[in-house]
């Protein structure tokens, strides 16, 4: 469930524009969980940093166009872009 939740934070937030180097703030909630979270580009990279579970679990995610590595929760994580399952949109997230 974990690997699908950062997938899914992954999925929501590759699919946002790019801002110039503007970190963006959002939320939404999978599963009855909400993940808050700020995104920020440098350079080819997104940075995701946030927190899931009222703030108890915290996240930090670097996606490229191939990757996404970073830490959930104090582990390790590691998996490519194709395996992440878009979504049609936030909305969809929240449900």
């Amino acid at each position: 469930m974990i690997k699908s939740a950062i997938a899914l934070a992954a999925a929501v937030l590759v699919a946002a524009p790019a801002v110039a180097a503007e970190a963006e703030a959002g939320s939404f909630t999978y599963q009855g969980v909400k993940y808050d979270y700020t995104a920020e580009q440098q350079g080819d990279v997104k940075v995701l940093k946030g927190s899931a579970y009222a703030g108890k679990v915290p996240f930090e995610l670097r996606v490229s166009k191939r990757t996404v590595t970073g830490r959930f929760n104090g582990r390790p994580v590691t998996f490519d872009v194709k395996d992440v399952k878009p979504i049609a949109s936030k909305a969809a997230a929240n449900d």
